[in-house]
């Protein structure tokens, strides 16, 4: 108590209280949205989240506790050396980041922290550019069963991906290249399997619970409104339209529920891309959960999430002004009409040019991800 007399109440106290007494009344005068939306989280849970992400997670906890680490580090370890900034461990861990969906990267990187094969400053760093959604859920879900175009699925994969690699070379910059591992000691293989199961077991049931509840949130402030009224107090800048808006909202809470959004409301596929370069504070949450002591700065962290965003649509809007007749007729074919974003060049090159230029103005690498 005299502790907290002196310093006063944290800043953290008094969100965590107030989110408390705000969320309380909310279950209690909203109980039928709140069932209705924790139904269909659980729904998206059991029909895209572990059928997408359940084998991935297992197969990215298998890469570090297996002999495979090891053997796939060999022919990524220059590039991940050498682009990176990286050591030849990370290999295994980030490809199956860009492949394995948004959190198998960031247990990926969990799990090299825990058995010390990386630094905290280094595990901080993975963290900017690692967390990517996979084509089972890019291609198959939002490609072929909501825009129902394997194409614009392929397009909007290849677009983030492409902008987490040029993150990844970004934010290593300023990074000295590690020297060249010794070769690693092997390691058992017995029970690999086993242990990745269960260690994938419980990050998509965390992973769930955290969906579930994103749902509910979402539902609550449809329900009080602040969601209609954060969405015309937007459209006053008259940057995006009302629409673009909510659907932007909706991405920034949670991915899944925005890419349901963006199709209802009709929006641009560049807003797709940017949904899923960003991937939602829900998906960020599982991968925050994965580290008791936080390895960088949570600023950073976020920061780079939102230039995952900006430059995936900037890519994609690229794509769509080098290869028109490749790309329009898929986005033509779910909005019936063009994407707004590819109107003109402008539009992807000022999101290309101002994600530059935010990335190339960050600090030095001890101000960003704090001291080695």
């Amino acid at each position: 108590m005299a502790t907290l007399s002196r310093s006063g109440v944290r800043p953290a106290a008094v969100l965590s209280t107030a989110g408390f007494l705000l969320a309380l009344p909310a279950l209690l005068l909203f109980p039928a949205s709140v069932r209705a939306s924790a139904a269909q989280g659980i729904s998206s849970c059991l029909t895209v989240l572990v059928p997408s992400l359940f084998p991935f997670m297992a197969l990215a906890s298998f890469a570090v506790n297996s002999p495979a680490a090891r053997v796939l580090g060999r022919p990524l370890g220059p590039l991940v050396r050498w682009v990176f900034r990286l050591p030849e461990c990370c290999g295994a861990v980030i490809l199956m980041s860009f492949l394995g969906g948004y959190p198998a990267g960031a247990r990926g990187v969990s799990l090299l922290l825990e058995q010390k094969q990386i630094t905290p400053a280094q595990a901080g760093r993975m963290l900017l550019f690692c967390v990517n959604p996979g084509p089972a859920f890019v291609v198959s879900f939002v490609g072929v069963g909501m825009l129902g175009s394997a194409r614009l699925g392929w397009l909007l994969f290849l677009a983030v991906t492409a902008a987490g690699l040029l993150l990844g070379g970004l934010t290593a910059l300023t990074a000295p290249v590690p020297p060249k591992s010794a070769p690693a000691a092997p390691t058992e293989a017995s029970g690999a399997l086993v242990r990745s199961i269960a260690d994938a077991a419980r990050s998509v049931l965390v992973m769930s619970a955290c969906v579930v509840l994103f749902s509910v949130l979402t539902g609550i402030l449809r329900q009080c409104g602040a969601l209609p009224a954060m969405v015309r107090l937007l459209s006053r800048w008259r940057v995006l339209s009302p629409m673009e808006w909510a659907a932007t909202l909706s991405f920034l809470l949670e991915v899944t529920g925005g890419v349901g959004d963006g199709l209802r409301l009709g929006v641009s596929p560049a807003l797709f891309a940017f949904g899923l370069g960003f991937g939602g504070l829900c998906v960020h949450l599982q991968v925050l959960a994965f580290f008791p002591a936080r390895p960088g700065r949570l600023g950073a962290f976020f920061l780079c999430r939102l230039a995952h965003g900006l430059l995936s649509a900037g890519l994609f809007s690229a794509v769509l002004l080098t290869i028109p007749s490749y790309a329009a007729p898929a986005a033509a074919a779910v909005w019936g009409q063009a994407a707004p974003f590819a109107g003109t060049w402008m539009g992807g090159a000022s999101l290309l040019l101002m994600s530059a230029a935010f990335l190339l103005s960050f600090p030095a690498e001890q101000k960003l991800w704090g001291r080695r």
